[in-house]
């Protein structure tokens, strides 16, 4: 297993980024962007590094990706750091030694956001998406989000929504769905007292209405927080949708 540390993809204003890069020894395996969680306020590429180190033992380059956080930093900084690493990581594919035709972006409840933007937003997209308890749709939030999580949007996005709705339309994964968003696999605990389970639900329809394969798993009994249980399940999920998607496991190449 090769481990290259803090290495830098972007410099936006002055400030540098960075990601981690866990691949097997040798290969051209798919990619997966691995992004962290924290509303979008918090954490870091170190949240998804024992994630990283077991799927690159299965066969997979892994990227944890830093990105721009707000409140200093609000939408669409954090939207704009993923796509430029994804966009740098193709580019960079022989470097990197990753193939660049199949790249997936997995991230859980902020990071399920921004992985789901890599999928339906912009003109570089990833080849497959998994999201895990991800905010989908930032609009109508008196119905559509709980307290707990307006106070995370609000900061995300640097304004509040009256006055702002086309912005927060546009920072919405669902607003941009079509026929050409990549496979998606969409997980959610139905417990989840954070982002309900309805954004995914809306989410999964919105992606079968535009004709786009969506794979969507709903965990009895488990909350924002998964368990380690409910975990594994999860992990194994995901494993088995990437193989799917790609046809077979780099480990057995």
């Amino acid at each position: 297993m090769i481990v290259l540390p803090n290495q830098e993809y972007a410099r936006p204003s002055g400030l540098p980024l960075a990601y981690d890069l866990i691949r097997p020894d040798s290969g051209v395996p798919p990619l997966v962007i691995f992004i962290h969680g924290g509303g979008w306020i918090s954490g870091d590429r170190s949240m998804y590094r024992d994630e990283a180190i077991w799927l690159a033992d299965k066969g997979y380059a892994c990227a944890l990706v830093d990105y721009r956080l707000a409140p200093l930093h609000p939408y669409p900084a954090a939207v704009e750091d993923v796509s430029t690493f994804l966009a740098y990581a193709r580019r960079e594919h022989e470097e990197l030694q990753i193939d660049p035709a199949r790249i997936v972006a997995i991230g859980n409840s902020a990071g399920g956001h921004l992985a789901s933007m890599l999928g339906v937003f912009g003109p570089d997209r990833a080849n497959a998406v998994v999201s895990i308890s991800g905010i989908s749709d930032l609009t109508n939030p008196e119905d559509a989000h709980l307290p707990i999580a307006m106070a995370f949007l609000e900061q995300f996005m640097g304004c509040s929504y009256l006055g702002n709705e086309d912005r927060w339309r546009e920072a919405s994964p669902i607003a941009h769905v079509s026929p050409e968003s990549p496979p998606f696999l969409v997980m959610h605990g139905d417990l989840d007292d954070i982002v309900p389970l309805a954004q995914s639900e809306r989410f999964r329809d919105a992606l079968l209405a535009q004709g786009v394969p969506v794979e969507f798993v709903r965990f009895g009994g488990e909350g924002h927080s998964f368990t380690w249980d409910g975990w594994t399940r999860i992990r194994e999920r995901y494993l088995g949708y990437i193989e799917e998607i790609f046809g077979h496991s780099p480990s057995r190449q």
